[in-house]
């Protein structure tokens, strides 16, 4: 079995969020928590993934911001993606992108509702 390397426990957490790159704002869910990140999956338009895409492939860490409400309060939190999968279905279909964001001193435990 492989051991965990994780610093917290990752939490299953379904919720939606806006995330913002550069000037760009885009819509996504969460998948799963933990005290210094969230994983979030979104479903970008062509238009989209080419805006996204330029600022992930440059290497190095990607900054993010996150936007979400929980328990009728709204949070903003900066962090940066530190790992993507992006799926290319084919066609002028949408594209699936699902991304770990790291955010430094998040605690989301303390976040009321998470």
């Amino acid at each position: 079995m492989e051991e965990e390397r994780r610093s917290s426990i990752r939490v299953r957490k379904e919720m939606p969020v806006t995330f913002e790159m550069g000037r760009h704002t885009f819509f996504g869910t969460t998948d799963n928590l933990s005290d210094d990140g969230m994983m979030i999956e979104s479903s970008l338009a062509r238009k989209n993934i080419q805006k996204v895409i330029g600022k992930l492939i440059k290497g190095g860490d990607c900054p993010v911001q996150v936007n979400y409400t929980a328990e009728g309060k709204s949070f903003t939190r900066r962090g940066v993606i530190k790992h993507y999968h992006l799926d290319f279905p084919g066609g002028q279909s949408v594209f699936r992108l699902a991304f770990g964001v790291w955010i430094p001193k998040l605690r989301m435990r303390q976040d009321k509702g998470l």
